[in-house]
């Protein structure tokens, strides 16, 4: 991988580390769905109220929002590695919980282990961040779309294996659903020892850029870090989070209710874990290319066509319902996302020192994490009044509130911006 201009290479103990993220997240992005999946299913069966479908969803984003106020300071302080494995760790545990709590029927117990589950959920996620921090900004976009793309396997693979471990727990006599949850802390094994045996820490690389890419300019000593508050008021972080988070609400609102939707239309599970497959092959088979698209016109320019993508898919679920044409616009849903992540993850890593980037992008998952949750309860609550259509179109029309920020957010250089409001161009490079 070279960098036009500069010639950069990636030196080899870089490209490994790359790898042991990429091969984790592919565990996180096989996990993650059941949550959506099996979870929404188990939510509403378990408590005996549809509107309660959502809950499984917003339980994990509201302690995957707790969890991600505390990382950022770790991260800055201890490095990447100790966030991931408690993510990791934290996933595996949750999802074992969910799984015994479905084999005993009990939705208490089944709301603990969701909670716990989110707490890994978000610390899990920040892989890509830590793929950031292994690269310059000419490539950072190929390397955080590096590690999403990966999860497309994940993507792939989780279904498959949830229906395999669904059928294994019914052969066994155990709860078919409780099958999915109790195989992901057997994965888990693996992506924990990927991180654990990682070299080096990806915080140790940004830190020290010049010492892995001999070509690169001399990078200044960076000045202490910036405060929180003061990081998240910067123009381009402002607009990176509001599409991020709108993204995320958008994506997470119609997925969350999806499964429940299907079934009570006659949907198989299997067949709603396929449609989930596609949507999670959306959201990370083409990631690399749009971190490349991201790295080339700008992360502006590709936040924007990430909005109008997402918007797209979820009109496209409204309209569709629970027909088998719902397919390709639950894709673009997830296409829509990736561009969104990857391109956001870019812009708060082009604005940051490496001291100060895992506080920001924990930041932004934090407050991503609480729009999730409120769009999933929200969900359930609109599928329970109006209906599934009323979903797509609420969420479609919430992403346009994005737009503005990014238009009045100028990117003379990819990496580079300036704030213009009423439309003239002000303020400095950040």
């Amino acid at each position: 991988m070279s960098a036009p201009g500069l010639d950069l290479i990636v030196p080899r103990e870089l490209v490994r580390a790359t790898g042991r993220l990429a091969g984790a997240q592919i565990f996180v992005s096989a996990a993650l769905p059941l949550n959506a999946t099996v979870g929404a299913v188990a939510a509403k069966r378990l408590s005996g109220h549809e509107g309660l479908a959502g809950t499984s969803v917003g339980i994990a984003f509201l302690f995957s929002m707790l969890s991600l106020f505390i990382v950022g300071s770790v991260a800055q302080n201890l490095g990447r590695k100790p966030v991931l494995l408690a993510g990791l760790s934290l996933l595996g545990l949750g999802a074992l919980t969910c799984g015994l709590a479905i084999w005993a029927h009990s939705f208490a117990l089944f709301v603990v282990g969701t909670a716990i589950f989110g707490s890994g959920q978000g610390p899990a996620m920040l892989g890509r961040a830590a793929a950031a921090d292994l690269y310059p900004p000419l490539l950072r976009g190929r390397g955080v779309g590096t590690v999403a793309t990966a999860g497309a396997i994940g993507a792939v693979a989780g279904p498959l294996i949830a229906i395999a471990a669904g059928g294994t727990a019914g052969a066994l006599g155990i709860v078919r659903q409780a099958g999915p949850f109790l195989v992901v802390p057997v994965l888990g094994i693996v992506a924990v020892w990927l991180i654990g045996t990682m070299r080096p820490d990806p915080r140790e690389v940004a830190s020290d850029l010049t010492r892995w890419y001999r070509k690169l300019p001399p990078v200044p000593e960076p000045p202490p870090p910036r405060p929180r508050a003061e990081l998240i008021r910067l123009a381009p972080a402002r607009a990176a989070i509001t599409a991020t988070a709108l993204v995320q609400a958008a994506m997470v609102g119609v997925m969350s209710i999806t499964a429940v939707e299907l079934g009570d239309n006659g949907w198989a599970d299997w067949q709603v874990q396929l449609l989930m497959a596609a949507h999670f092959i959306g959201m990370f088979a083409l990631a690399y290319p749009v971190g490349m698209l991201a790295d080339r016109i700008g992360r502006r320019r590709t936040s924007l066509l990430a909005i109008g993508v997402c918007a797209v898919g979820s009109f496209g679920t409204a309209v569709t319902g629970a027909s088998p044409l719902i397919t390709p616009f639950f894709f673009l849903l997830g296409l829509g996302w990736a561009g969104a992540f990857v391109s956001g993850t870019s812009v708060l890593a082009d604005i940051t020192s490496p001291r100060e980037r895992g506080v920001l992008v924990a930041s932004n998952d934090f407050i991503v994490a609480g729009c999730a949750a409120v769009s999933s309860l929200a969900a359930g609550a609109l599928l329970s009044g109006a209906g599934y259509w009323a979903v797509g179109v609420v969420f479609g029309t919430l992403l346009l509130l994005a737009v503005p920020q990014l238009l009045r957010l100028q990117e003379p250089t990819v990496g580079v911006y300036l704030e213009a409001p009423s439309g003239e161009l002000a303020g400095r490079p950040v």
